[in-house]
């Protein structure tokens, strides 16, 4: 049994190495490094160990969803993944963030909602923003949700908008998002209610740092989902995320350089 579990941790510390290698060179992979973890607790140590082994604190966490395909055989509707400080991104008023992506890998935008926890729920605040999914294995999806966990959740960068004021009072189906991609809209979405949706993605996370031993400090952001899916783009794309009343946020998908 102890062999077993000395293969298995080096199997995984391999994945790890070669998942962070490729993010450190912004270099994409021809698929999934090695063999695929067998289940969601190994793909979540493959990414505990990359979180050791890179060189920015964690400043927050995306929530994201496991493709239906999936959810019987793992027993999982949602997942989540770190995101890395220098990783996010507040653009002033006007500006037009630029979010990197890997060249030759994976890339989307994905509007969301942003929660900023407070020392109670009553004192969380909410933003709208952006995750920008990326990795170095240009189907990570595909592959299916064990890849995504292993590599940072498919996560490389946080965009962060204005905050929502008085959010916790606001009517529940006041939320109307766009997403348009190169002067084309691609998808619009009617929240039936923001709040409970919101709410369901933050009672995952509390959930899962628990069993994980992972510190939800007040401060610590939480990206709580897609909200009009997961939008593959390429580099160069420009994208304006339309939050109706909220507010609106403008991007253009750049091309990640190596961390040296």
């Amino acid at each position: 049994m102890s062999d077993k579990l000395t293969v298995v941790d080096e199997n995984l510390r391999a994945i790890s190495d070669t998942l962070t290698g490729a993010r450190r060179a912004a270099s994409a992979l021809p698929g999934f490094p090695g063999d695929l973890p067998e289940t969601f607790a190994q793909a979540y140590e493959t990414q505990r160990i990359s979180r050791g082994a890179w060189a920015d604190k964690v400043a927050g966490w995306k929530v994201g969803g496991v493709p239906t395909a999936f959810i019987e055989h793992f027993n999982a509707t949602r997942l989540t993944g770190p995101i890395f400080a220098e990783s996010v991104v507040r653009p002033s008023d006007g500006e037009v963030a630029r979010m990197p992506i890997f060249e030759g890998g994976f890339g989307a935008i994905e509007p969301e909602f942003i929660v900023e926890l407070g020392e109670t729920r009553s004192q969380d605040r909410m933003y709208i923003g952006a995750e920008i999914a990326s990795s170095p294995i240009p189907a990570i999806n595909d592959v299916g949700p064990i890849a995504v966990i292993s590599d940072f959740g498919n996560n490389n960068g946080m965009l962060l908008g204005p905050e929502i004021k008085r959010w916790q009072s606001i009517a529940p189906n006041a939320a109307v998002v766009e997403t348009h991609i190169d002067g084309e809209m691609i998808a619009s979405r009617v929240l039936e209610s923001f709040r409970e949706d919101t709410g369901k993605a933050l009672a995952f996370m509390f959930d899962h740092a628990r069993a994980h031993n992972i510190d939800l400090s007040p401060g610590t952001f939480v990206s709580t989902g897609a909200i009009t899916g997961v939008h593959e783009a390429k580099i160069g794309a420009r994208s304006t995320l339309d939050f109706g009343q909220f507010g609106t946020l403008e991007l253009i998908l750049t091309k990640a350089e190596p961390i040296v």
